[in-house]
């Protein structure tokens, strides 16, 4: 953030209550340079005699005489000499406010990006992301943060948190936001599950124990509110706070979890486990990039909501179900 004008001024005791113009400001800038009168009036675009009753006012108001006449020509007191350095920093820094942020360059920045994901954001994104980021922004930084459940939006308004990734309902107004899929759940089991040998079924979907989290986001209470509707009744035998756990529980006994298929899909690479659709049609949800409208002309940010983009949106019907 820039400095105001006064505050890039040398102290002085009549500066309590200062006001001083912008065209003030300049005449102080260009007669430090110049040491002329006739050429600051012409660089800043007024009269001589104007820029002469600017200065004389200025004399008065300051209670110094700020530039006087030498053998060499006009120079500038102490006082004066400090003034017209301040000014001069404060027209640069009014400068580059106004012609706005530099350009980001991602191969030299040193940034540190915030995000919110959860855990199945965390385990689904973050190596691919950090990946790209090593190759792409090797000095770039990247914290992660917990999705609070409460007052997700200030974090994002304060810029205290860059950008949120995946599903939420409570980042309305104020807001944009790209689609970067549409995620699905998956009933995920042991791969020599014996109850679904010849594929999913209602009944056995019914008979196994189930295993659930009871702190995963909005989008899994929703499944929670969907088959309570729709009076598809579990057997839960277990209760986690997190999925992580989850599918090394599910690999060596033999419960089943209803997880988003993503996350499904990562696990399944490593361990034994099997993904199967659901006996009745469970609703998706959209996974989206949030930002708050104050940071939409950022270079910085958008080039890092554009990466998440590029490496993470997809149309919702290039995967497969699963079988």
């Amino acid at each position: 953030m820039g400095r105001s004008v006064t505050a890039l001024l040398p102290s002085h005791p009549e500066l309590t209550n200062l006001d001083i113009d912008i065209r003030q400001v300049q005449l102080l800038a260009a007669l430090g340079e110049l040491n002329n009168v006739s050429a600051a009036a012409a660089r800043i675009g007024c009269s001589q005699s104007a820029a002469s009753h600017a200065l004389t006012k200025l004399r008065r108001k300051l209670g110094d005489p700020l530039f006087v006449r030498t053998s060499e020509g006009l120079r500038p007191t102490v006082y004066g000499l400090g003034l017209a350095r301040a000014a001069q920093t404060a027209l640069e820094t009014l400068h580059e406010a106004v012609e706005g942020p530099r350009p980001f360059d991602a191969a030299t920045s040193q940034r540190t990006f915030s995000v919110y994901m959860s855990d199945v954001g965390q385990t689904v994104f973050l190596p691919t992301l950090l990946a790209v980021l090593r190759s792409e922004a090797p000095n770039v930084r990247l914290r992660v943060s917990a999705i609070p459940p409460a007052q997700q939006a200030i974090p994002l308004e304060s810029g205290e948190v860059d950008v949120a990734m995946g599903y939420f309902t409570t980042l309305t107004n104020g807001f944009r936001q790209r689609l970067l899929f549409r995620e699905r759940y998956v009933c995920v089991t042991r791969a020599d599950h014996p109850q679904f040998v010849q594929g999913m079924t209602l009944d056995a979907f019914r008979s196994v124990p189930h295993a659930v989290t009871t702190s995963s986001g909005v989008g899994h209470q929703s499944l929670e509110r969907f088959l309570d509707s729709h009076q598809v009744r579990r057997r839960v035998t277990l209760a986690v706070p997190q999925f992580l756990v989850l599918p090394m529980v599910i690999a060596s006994s033999d419960l089943m979890v209803i997880m988003p298929s993503q996350l499904g899909d990562a696990f399944a690479k490593l361990m034994p486990i099997r993904l199967m659709t659901p006996p009745v049609r469970i609703p998706s949800y959209d996974i989206r990039v949030y930002w708050h409208e104050r940071f939409h002309e950022d270079p910085s940010n958008r080039w890092f909501r554009n990466l998440l983009v590029r490496l993470f949106q997809r149309a919702a019907d290039t995967v497969a179900p699963p079988g």
